[in-house]
């Protein structure tokens, strides 16, 4: 099966969910590792680790105000028409913010997600 192409979060503070689209960026092995590093200081980094042999990607955070709760799978609506091929299916990745000592923020934070994988093409 391809890499995730379909991919949502939805963050759950205290009193409020939200969804939204992460920048996605593609990450192999052989690539630099300072790729995963966030590149200013409110950007959340969470990597999705695609391995075509598993059932389920994992997906971790890097952030120490947001913490991965869990991803679900779905079938992605409309996907299986598209003109374009691609995984049919739709990734959605939970996660909670986790206060800081001195701060919380109340916006989405911006989010980028590394997708892993060891292949370069299809």
């Amino acid at each position: 099966m391809d890499p995730p192409y379909y991919i949502l979060f939805s963050t759950q503070p205290a009193n409020s969910s939200s969804l939204g689209h992460p920048t996605i960026q593609y990450h192999y092995a052989d690539d630099s590792p300072l790729a995963l590093l966030p590149q200013h200081t409110d950007e959340h980094v969470l990597l999705l680790e695609y391995d075509q042999t598993s059932l389920m990607p994992t997906v971790t955070s890097t952030s120490r105000t947001l913490a991965v709760t869990g991803i679900k799978v779905e079938e992605a609506p409309g996907a299986a028409v598209a003109e374009d091929r691609h995984n049919d299916r739709m990734y959605i990745i939970e996660a909670t913010t986790v206060l800081a000592e001195d701060s919380y923020q109340e916006n989405v934070p911006q989010l980028t997600l590394l997708l892993l994988s060891s292949n370069k093409g299809k």
